[in-house]
């Protein structure tokens, strides 16, 4: 590993330099990383970030100040980490998305059916406006657009079962959210009797 690393850095001198960092602060790196992102695996990723970094500005680091040198790979494994999480907390949060309750007992068809057709234009965009933008743009290209899933595909350069999959989830989406605020479809009638 440290030969990739090594690849970055021109001068010998260097390169020890470089060494004797990654193998007194790597392990303090990482508890740095994991401590921001609680996973191990992208808190390996940010070390790495970080120790690459390190490598193509080692030559700005001082030989004889170690506080400084630990301060300095600390503080870069802990931007590395900031840097990412934005990154991971979406991933997160889709994922969230992704496993919406697949069993749900108050989601079906027919519940989505009866909310599409009806006429109640600000309850569906107060609905849709809540939606992520992956879900949204599916939902509204198939279903306020008449797009077919492969034509939704193509416009959004995703695959089709990508595209099919997410406009089940935004169908779901919707009713949730619909139901959220008070809304409820039973049988061909919303909460006024409409």
């Amino acid at each position: 590993m440290l030969m990739l690393y090594a690849a970055v850095i021109d001068d010998a001198e260097d390169i020890k330099k470089f060494e004797k960092i990654y193998y007194e602060y790597r392990e303090q790196m990482f508890f740095v990383a994991n401590k921001i992102l609680r996973d191990s695996y992208e808190a390996e990723d940010a070390v790495q970030n970080a120790l690459l970094g390190i490598a193509r500005s080692i030559r700005t680091l001082p030989d004889d100040d170690a506080c400084l040198v630990r301060a300095y790979t600390l503080t870069a494994a802990k931007n590395a980490a900031l840097n990412m999480l934005p990154e991971k907390q979406r991933r997160d949060k889709m994922l969230h998305i992704d496993t919406v309750d697949e069993h749900n007992a108050s989601y079906d068809e027919s519940a989505f059916d009866r909310i599409a057709a009806s006429e109640d234009v600000e309850m569906l965009s107060r609905a849709m406006s809540r939606m992520p933008d992956i879900y949204r743009d599916v939902l509204l290209l198939h279903c306020v657009c008449g797009l077919k899933v492969g034509q939704t595909a193509d416009i959004l350069g995703r695959k089709k079962t990508t595209v099919d999959k997410q406009l089940g989830r935004a169908r779901k989406l919707l009713v949730r959210f619909c139901a959220e605020d008070g809304v409820v479809f039973e049988h061909g009638k919303n909460k006024a009797g409409v």
